[in-house]
This record gives structure tokens, sequence and C-alpha cells, in this order.
């Protein structure tokens, strides 16, 4: 069986893929409130005003967890680099956009907010 490959090249794409999606309906789901019970709370709760009720941080740490998901290998070590679900350099590039709109809310003190 083949690696599924990474569609998106950036943050703005990665977060708005169908597999980001189904990554954040499982993370988000009933194993939450074993996992996190204090996340899963407060969204619970923002839910019905139309919220998120996650923080910056907790979003910040679910984009890291989706990206680490996938296979990421330098090309210079294999011979067959296609068998790779995403581009080390993507990688690279979408960790650093990552680290960056952290290091924002870490500046700007919204860290832990809860998104609204």
């Amino acid at each position: 069986m083949r690696n599924k490959k990474a569609t998106f090249t950036n943050l703005d794409e990665m977060i708005s893929c169908h597999e980001y999606d189904i990554f954040r309906e499982s993370k988000l789901g009933n194993d939450l409130w074993i996992n996190d019970p204090n996340r899963a709370e407060r969204i619970h709760e923002a839910v019905e005003s139309g919220s998120d009720g996650s923080t910056h941080y907790e979003i910040i740490k679910d984009w890291r967890e989706f990206l680490d998901s996938y296979k990421c290998e330098d090309p210079e070590f294999h011979e067959d680099s296609s068998e790779w679900e995403i581009d080390l350099a993507v990688y690279d590039a979408i960790m650093k956009e990552i680290n960056k709109c952290e290091e924002w809310h870490e500046k700007n003190g919204s860290l832990h907010n809860q998104l609204s």
C-alpha cells in the first residue's frame, strides 16, 4: 500500500484540506472527553454560542500533530523519494509558518485565549 501524499504546500492549504477536517473531527470526538476533558467541556459549552472553545495554543498544537502524522524523509538519503508523504522542504516551510503564528500569539498575549 502506498502512502497518502500531502496535497498542501502551505499552512492555509493544510488547515483547509479534507484530511485535516477528518483529523480534527477524530481528535475532537468522543475520545477528547477522556484525553482532555477540560478542552472537551470548553468546546461543548462554546458550541452553544457558535464558538470554537479551543485556545490558540491547542489549535497550533493540533496543526503540529497533524503535520507530524505525515512521513517526512530527506530525499537525499533515499533512492525512491516518491514513497514519502510530504516533501521535507514543504514540511519545514509549514512548520516555520506554525512557529511564526505561535510566536505572534505569545508576543501579543493571546496564546492561551479561546477562539471565539
